[in-house]
């Protein structure tokens, strides 16, 4: 998976909040052989800060901060200049949303930002809706990698218009497309390659598990199982039945 002038051997991007314990969220990162981490700048609790950026160090992977948590344009780009100087790195997932209830990306500040963000020379890695015209501008104005949701975050209903998602990778195809959001089973991660996506980014799915680990492991065998079926040729999707018989040496069937 291609993220700007990064390549992974794996397409899982996962979350860091919310695990059980720091061993369970570092088993996790190893059972997927994950090579990239999300973290909420503004969520970093001044009394765990070290304690924390170490046990971010000590998976050694390809650290992705976020704005979560953003209203406004300037708390996002303020939070990603923050990011900047935390982690030594140019990139950042931008999420700038218009309200703590739904925490729906808001279209209009999300561009305001990733532009602004991109004449500072950030790798700006937008979070937005399953709204085709929003990608697009985050690709006209230099994204090269977008975030869909599936649904709202954290609420486990999966990918909810994959007609729409699927419009968005068939018009969207030089850029890496990531599902961002709402992923709460292993089939919503299966559906999202099916329908062509690079990757999928969660969090809440893993980590609110009853039991994360073993999440995990069944998170593993479904990407190799989803690659592998790819791979064969899946049939097409038709609106009409096919029979998968021949009429030849059908005695009864009238000519």
């Amino acid at each position: 998976m291609q993220i700007y002038d990064i390549k992974l051997k794996t397409n899982i991007i996962l979350g860091s909040s919310g695990y059980p314990s720091p061993q369970t969220f570092i088993d996790c990162v190893k059972i997927l052989n994950c090579e990239m981490i999300t973290v909420a700048v503004r969520r970093l609790k001044k009394s765990e800060n070290n304690n924390f950026l170490n046990l971010i160090k000590k998976t050694k992977c390809t650290i992705l901060p976020n704005t979560a948590g953003c209203l406004s344009i300037d708390e996002a780009v303020v939070t990603a200049e923050m990011a900047r100087e935390i982690f030594q790195t140019d990139l950042i997932k931008l999420e700038v949303i218009e309200d703590d209830l739904t925490l729906k990306p808001s279209m209009k500040n999300t561009i305001k930002a990733g532009e602004k963000l991109l004449k500072k020379g950030f790798k700006v890695l937008p979070y937005t809706t399953d709204d085709i015209k929003f990608v697009k501008t985050m690709k006209s104005i230099g994204c090269k990698v977008i975030m869909p949701w599936g649904s709202q975050i954290g609420s486990g209903r999966g990918l909810e218009n994959p007609d729409k998602l699927l419009k968005i990778r068939n018009e969207i195809e030089d850029l890496t497309l990531i599902i961002d959001a709402g992923i709460g089973r292993i089939s919503h991660v299966c559906e999202a390659f099916e329908l062509g996506y690079d990757g999928v980014l969660l969090n809440t799915a893993i980590s609110k598990a009853n039991y994360p680990k073993k999440f995990a492991q069944a998170l593993k065998l479904s990407i190799d199982a989803a690659k592998i079926s790819i791979d064969s040729g899946l049939i097409p999707i038709r609106n009409f039945a096919t029979a998968s018989t021949t009429n030849i040496g059908m005695p009864f069937k009238k000519k």
